[in-house]
């Protein structure tokens, strides 16, 4: 009896650290923001406060329609149009909303080595122009603005 429980415990052991490998496979290089809160906890908390962190939730309150263009929906996500990206809500969940790698880059190599050369340190305001465009975000004030993306500090 003992035996088959060892058995049976190591093989749920076995899977669930299988299912969680295939999983980090899914991202690629992205690895979405409750990485990068194990050593910056204080930026993604005041991240959560802002708009970019509610970004893919308000997208579905503008209605059906929205969420279904990809020209809506590549700027309320992580890298919709990148190898890793975002794919949908099914597949890449973690990845919804305008987290740090949307506009710092792909965060796996830094993640890893801890390197601030491997991480986009400060986006310039063409990082914010791929989504804040004219013609979206007439008002846009990049001076403004880029001081309240990770929240009142």
């Amino acid at each position: 009896m003992n035996r088959l429980l060892l058995f049976v415990a190591a093989t749920c052991f076995a899977l669930s650290f299988a299912a969680a490998m295939a999983h980090a496979e899914l991202f690629g290089d992205y690895v979405g923001y409750t990485a990068c809160a194990e050593c910056h906890a204080d930026i993604v908390k005041g991240w959560k406060t802002t708009p970019h962190a509610s970004a893919f939730d308000d997208l579905r309150q503008q209605g059906e329609e929205k969420q279904s263009v990809p020209g809506c929906v590549r700027c309320h996500v992580v890298a919709m149009d990148a190898d890793g990206g975002f794919i949908d809500m099914d597949l890449t969940p973690e990845l919804k909303d305008v987290q740090c790698e949307a506009c710092h880059g792909p965060g796996r190599k830094h993640v890893q080595s801890q390197d601030p050369a491997d991480i986009v340190a400060k986006p310039g305001e063409e990082a914010c122009r791929v989504c804040h465009t004219e013609g979206q975000d007439r008002n846009f004030d990049y001076k403004v603005k880029s001081r309240l993306v990770h929240g009142e500090q």
